[in-house]
């Protein structure tokens, strides 16, 4: 999956659960990257749940040590980052195991 295509499903994902985030297409001008999650988009620990389950649905990977939010992932483009690092080490992983098992 591209970061392209990961974004948009973070944006979705994100605008579907934080009403304070503008729906993709409402406003073309929106810097969706730079948004500060907590407190600016909101300020309820819930939400941050919810939205960290979704993504795990979503994508597959797990929020371990660190939530959307929290310091280090306070913005859309770092949940962006992270979820990609994730997915790609996954398809490492796996292209690994293939190897392997070729061996």
């Amino acid at each position: 999956m591209d970061r392209k295509r990961i974004r948009e499903e973070v944006i979705e994902i994100l605008a579907n659960k934080l009403h304070n985030l503008p729906r993709r297409g409402d406003d073309d001008s929106f810097d969706y990257d730079s948004q500060v999650l907590v407190p600016t988009i909101t300020k309820d620990p819930l939400d941050i749940q919810e939205v960290s389950m979704d993504l795990e649905d979503a994508f597959g990977v797990n929020f371990e040590d660190v939530l959307p939010g929290d310091p280090g992932m306070e913005t859309i483009a770092k949940v962006v980052d992270y979820v990609e690092a994730r997915l790609l080490r996954r398809a490492k992983a796996a292209t690994a195991a293939a190897d392997d098992a070729d061996d």
